[in-house]
């Protein structure tokens, strides 16, 4: 049946709101969007954030549940939450009512077309941190012909317009769905894109930016773009299944000098039937700029045990020291802290602690006095100008009246070779209670951070929890179990995280209880009892586990499998050895 303009506008107009609402269901880009891109907007379009590949983006949520972990603590909501989400309602709504008056039966159908067919989504941070730009490729199969006579509707339609021309006069269309949100979408032959606002194509002028107009028109032609070469990826294999790659800078929140030879992260999904899922992961490693090669084996020997989460940091220490000599006031001591110390660092929280109070680890580089002393030094300078806040009861110091009063640091030798600074900081999430302080006339909170640093046996350790720092100690003394106790001897080396279910679920609902008093946030924190302590108590059922990189890694940049290892208890495994065989069926893993 020949289809008339006014139709074909409504169908294209709900093509391209449906694939608004399910890019904003499954990654949620427009999330606490204020307005509209206007100008141009900052990004790379040939290296995005993250990437999706999939068979049908419709199957995407629901096969991330076939992990049995995720499953659990995320369950079915996780696919129906966008089933309820405002946006999703009023543009259903929308559709229904077009249907309704129109008597088009198409709705449906538009979709499946839509989204079960592969995809190619590139997505960018926008200004609030979120995956708040992408660029939308599908193939349009069937809906092509019904997508010929475009160019005559938006030629008289106040909503639908044509904004300009890529290359081979293809035209650019724009689609505005709201006050402040307009899409715009490109047809040739069999493909589709979409992009999720003007200022991704073009300037402030309305005019092409040459580059990205180059790569949607690629991307119209061949489905391909930079995107694959720019994360070591073949572009002409097509996933069987999903693949979603995410940029370690993304992940970082910018701060890459934590994560040095660290490009990217990998979940690949491949469909197997009926068969348990098969996720897996990778991670793209630039092996010349991992610190002695990402071998954490001495951090693990020297952290506590019953940690609740522990992560190796590949830290380039030039590039940080340098973020440390912005905010001490001299940067000579920030690049010595950053010449001390060597390979990767180590980063833990413990249930008997807070979230915000992990403790945090590193290796000293040389172990000759010159070096320690000069270690030492440095150290303490950068401590007592970086660690503190003002403190309105504080004792002047040194008569100056006007000052920054802060609390004094301390400095305390505790035997050969172990030095400890600490200063105490008030504050509501303070890890300590000022009451029982010999200082708490000075204290301005009712609770204080005991802000610790010590530089002890080859080790330069620091949290706000003072516990933590003399726990550590303590495992450098052979007083205290070591967290590498724990861990299988063969997997040390190349252990990257732990994560203790049980104490991590504890030390979140705790965390959780503690922000949200009853007295204060009733709502909410019946809430949270209703919805997330189920989910924690879910998590607390598995046993702990770890992720391992390969004994041996590549000689240049290259993806290498990342292997989950779900460690059996000793009661369940009837050996004093905890870890298992075999990686668990889990994400990243073989199975067995």
């Amino acid at each position: 049946m020949k289809m008339s303009r006014k139709k074909i506008a409504i169908l294209v107009a709900g093509l391209l709101i449906v694939a608004a609402v399910v890019i904003q269901a499954v990654w949620r880009p427009f999330a606490h969007r204020k307005a509209a891109d206007n100008g141009e907007v900052v990004l790379d379009i040939h290296h995005p954030d993250a990437v999706i590949d999939s068979e049908a983006l419709s199957r995407l949520p629901r096969d991330m549940l076939r992990v049995p972990l995720l499953h659990d603590v995320l369950t079915q909501d996780f696919v129906d939450y966008y089933e309820s989400a405002n946006t999703r309602l009023s543009a259903e709504g929308a559709l229904r009512r077009l249907a309704f008056e129109h008597q088009l039966d198409w709705r449906d159908e538009l979709v499946r077309r839509v989204f079960d067919e592969p995809a190619h989504v590139l997505l960018w941070r926008s200004p609030d941190g979120r995956l708040g730009y992408w660029v939308l490729s599908v193939r349009r199969n069937g809906l092509a012909k019904l997508l010929q006579g475009i160019g005559n509707v938006a030629a008289s339609d106040t909503q639908l317009s044509q904004i300009a021309k890529l290359s081979g006069d293809v035209p650019v269309y724009a689609l505005k769905l709201a006050v402040g949100r307009t899409l715009l979408f490109a047809t040739k032959e069999d493909r589709l894109v979409v992009l999720s606002a003007p200022g991704v194509l073009l300037d402030e002028k309305g005019g092409l930016l040459g580059e990205r107009a180059d790569a949607v028109s690629d991307m119209l032609a061949s489905g391909h773009d930079g995107a694959a070469r720019a994360y070591g990826l073949d572009a002409t294999d097509a996933p069987k299944g999903h693949r979603l790659v995410v940029s370690a800078n993304y992940l970082s929140f910018g701060y890459q000098a934590f994560f040095s030879g660290i490009d990217a992260l990998r979940f690949d999904f491949s469909p197997n039937g009926n068969a348990a899922a098969a996720w897996r992961t990778s991670a793209l490693i630039e092996p010349g700029k991992l610190p002695q090669q990402w071998n954490g084996a001495d951090l693990w020997r020297a952290l506590p045990a019953n940690a609740a989460a522990c992560t190796s940091l590949p830290v380039d220490w030039k590039e940080a020291s340098a973020l440390l000599g912005k905010v001490a006031e001299g940067g000579d001591a920030a690049g010595a802290i950053g010449d001390g110390l060597a390979g990767p660092a180590a980063v833990c929280w413990y249930a008997k602690s807070t979230l915000v109070a992990p403790v945090f680890i590193a290796r000293v580089k040389a172990q000759d006095g010159a070096s320690i002393a000069a270690l030492k030094t440095a150290l303490g300078k950068t401590f007592g100008e970086v660690i503190g806040a003002y403190e309105a009861k504080a004792a002047k110091a040194d008569g100056n009246e006007a000052g920054y009063r802060r609390l004094p640091v301390t400095t305390r030798e505790q035997g050969a070779g172990v030095t400890v600074w600490q200063r105490p900081v008030s504050a509501r999430s303070g890890t300590a209670i000022s009451s029982k302080a010999s200082f708490a006339s000075q204290l301005s909170a009712e609770r204080y951070f005991p802000v610790t640093l010590a530089l002890a046996h080859g080790y330069v350790i620091f949290s706000p929890d003072a516990r933590l720092v003399d726990d550590t100690l303590a495992v450098l003394d052979k007083r205290y179990p070591a967290l590498a106790d724990t861990l299988a001897p063969e997997r040390l080396p190349r252990t990257i995280l732990t994560l203790s279910p049980a104490s991590a679920a504890a030390l979140i609902e705790r965390e959780a209880g503690a922000a949200l008093p009853a007295d204060q946030e009733a709502v909410f924190r019946n809430a949270a009892r209703t919805h997330l302590t189920p989910k924690l108590r879910a998590l607390a059922h598995y046993p702990p586990l770890s992720l391992t990189l390969p004994q041996t890694l590549p000689g240049s940049t290259g993806w290498v499998p990342v292997q989950w290892w779900f460690d059996r208890a000793k009661s369940d495994a009837g050996a004093e050895n905890a870890a298992a065989d075999a990686p668990a069926d889990q994400p990243g893993t073989e199975g067995d």
